[in-house]
């Protein structure tokens, strides 16, 4: 604060700025990353938000869903523009009405013939329908209050030298990791559209930094039997390593450096005083609107996301349902697979392509096939692989559709191939490593 008061005048304005400023971040740090075990259940308090809110309130939200994505569909069904793209989606919102209809009322198996499907389906929609809008209410907190800026300052040199981004993706990762991946990529999606992120910021961060969250992570080492801590260390070494190598190569390296909006956000890069120029950068951004202002603003963006992909979400499954249980054109996928994993000379092919082809359709769909009884490098293998492929069919690209990063199919396709490909190169030369140490 002398530091502040030494370059510039402070008035009662800005004094009430910075206790704001440190207040809403705190409390944003609160709900977003600490733990708290409420009901037996140790969670941040984004989730005991979103359980008390399913448990109490779950008709109603049902319902709700239901009455919003009829009135798109006659929205839809009566805008002027009669093109087929217009035609398409129309017909997938009825479709997806239909079918969510008949979830609600229990009548599930018309639509799907494995419940596994059904189940994963479920928790995501409830993501898109409960997480997502709860969260965007408090996002404010975190990202228009000063935090980002604080982040930015301590993060920004070693994020930009390693992984090519700004500091305020570290943040961004946070919100990844602590929270899921629908949160996060909504964060990177505020980001960009807002002019804080650049174009290559915001690709690498929302095809990069989407790895599993600690909740799903911890889930799935206590079903196969690996011990979290070590898996942690692992998973994290290889982002870095995988992060370092794709965001240096095609497609990522050739994104542009340019901004979605003209806002005149600079960067924070500063040697000293760090927390001192956060505080200068927060008050220089002028008068700012009410929390309630911005929790409106974020909350109506979350509501495009929810009535935009719950109905290709639903129908995603319908459809890959449908595919997984078709066994000719299951097993071409799974043959195609296993010609390119069985370069690297792993163990158990057959499974890990299996596994590896459903976690790249959602790798909650990966988590729950996997057994504890199967061989441990192949399950630690599969593990790492479905935590770190940071892409799934089910949801990102849908999203990613939707929003303005600039990514095509093509090159999220090739992005995701690159990851698996060093992915398996790496533990290819762990396993031969660990091989030649047993002998």
């Amino acid at each position: 604060m002398e530091n502040i008061k030494k370059n510039s005048y402070l008035d009662s304005n800005d004094i009430f700025k910075i206790i704001q400023m440190f207040l809403f971040s705190s409390l944003g740090i609160i709900i977003f990353f600490i733990p708290i075990k409420i009901n037996n259940q140790f969670e941040t308090l984004i989730y005991h938000f979103s359980y008390m809110a399913e448990n109490k309130l779950s008709i109603i939200i049902d319902i709700s869903l239901i009455l919003f994505i009829t009135l798109s569909t006659l929205k839809k069904f009566f805008t002027k523009e009669r093109t087929f793209i217009n035609n398409l989606s129309l017909l997938n919102r009825v479709f997806a009405l239909i079918i969510l209809t008949c979830i609600l009322f229990g009548r599930e198996e018309l639509f799907f013939i494995d419940d596994i499907f059904i189940v994963v389906m479920k928790d995501m929609i409830l993501n898109l329908v409960i997480l997502l809008p709860i969260s965007s209410i408090f996002m404010p907190l975190i990202l228009e209050y000063g935090l980002i800026e604080i982040v930015e300052a301590y993060t920004h040199k070693i994020m930009k030298k390693i992984f090519k981004v700004s500091g305020k993706v570290f943040l961004n990762f946070l919100v990844y990791i602590f929270v899921d991946n629908v949160c996060g990529a909504f964060i990177t999606y505020k980001l960009y559209k807002d002019g804080k992120l650049r174009e290559r910021e915001a690709c690498i961060t929302i095809l990069n930094f989407s790895i599993l969250s600690f909740t799903l992570t911890s889930d799935l080492c206590n079903k196969v039997g690996i011990n979290t801590f070590k898996f942690v260390v692992i998973e994290i070494l290889l982002l870095i390593i995988c992060n370092i190598i794709v965001c240096r190569i095609y497609p990522l390296n050739k994104k542009k450096q340019s901004y979605f909006y003209k806002s005149g956000y600079k960067d924070i890069n500063c040697r000293k005083n760090k927390l001192n120029t956060a505080i200068k950068k927060h008050l220089s951004k002028g008068k700012k609107k009410s929390l309630l202002s911005y929790s409106m603003y974020y909350l109506n963006d979350a509501f495009y996301f929810l009535i935009e992909l719950t109905p290709i979400v639903v129908v995603i499954f319908f459809i890959s349902n449908i595919i997984y249980n078709c066994i000719p054109i299951i097993n071409l996928i799974n043959n195609f697979t296993y010609m390119i994993i069985s370069i690297f000379g792993l163990p158990n092919n057959d499974l890990m392509s299996n596994i590896i082809n459903l976690s790249f359709f959602n790798n909650i769909l990966g988590i729950k096939l996997l057994s504890e009884d199967t061989y441990y490098i192949t399950k630690l293998i599969l593990s790492l692989v479905i935590s770190l492929q940071c892409i799934s069919f089910s949801f990102f690209i849908p999203f990613i559709k939707k929003s303005v990063i600039p990514l095509k199919l093509g090159e999220i396709i090739l992005v995701l191939i690159e990851r698996i490909i060093v992915i398996m190169s790496i533990c290819f030369f762990g396993y031969n490593f660990y091989l030649g140490y047993i002998l």
